[in-house]
């Protein structure tokens, strides 16, 4: 296929400090295997890896970088409590990733 951009985006991990099922179907360890398998593809030159997660749940390599965003709410607006889980929101990115300091796509 040549060059590939995989964005991973799977359901919470069992560490992400959430109270209580967040799905329909709950899996504890469907984060992680999503994790294992970034990591072991992630020194691929031909995959561009995004991997996102909540910050303390997953340790990813150090070659690897991050960008730590806030959510506006979501699902949690609907609650009467907020968590603050929304700042804690990350993306992790394979080190075949572009920065920004390495300019746009066409220039």
């Amino acid at each position: 296929h040549g060059l590939t951009g995989v964005f991973l985006d799977p359901p919470y991990a069992d560490t992400a400090g959430r109270d209580g099922n967040l799905y329909r179907e709950d899996s504890e360890r469907v984060a992680h295997a999503v994790r294992e398998w970034a990591i072991e593809n992630g020194d691929n030159p031909l995959l561009r890896i995004a991997f996102c997660g909540y910050e303390g749940s997953h340790e990813m390599p150090a070659s690897w970088s991050v960008h730590a965003w806030k959510t506006n709410g979501g699902y949690e607006l609907l609650g009467q409590e907020r968590s603050g889980n929304g700042k804690r929101e990350r993306v992790w990115f394979s080190p075949g990733c572009l920065s920004i300091e390495q300019g746009t796509l066409f220039g």
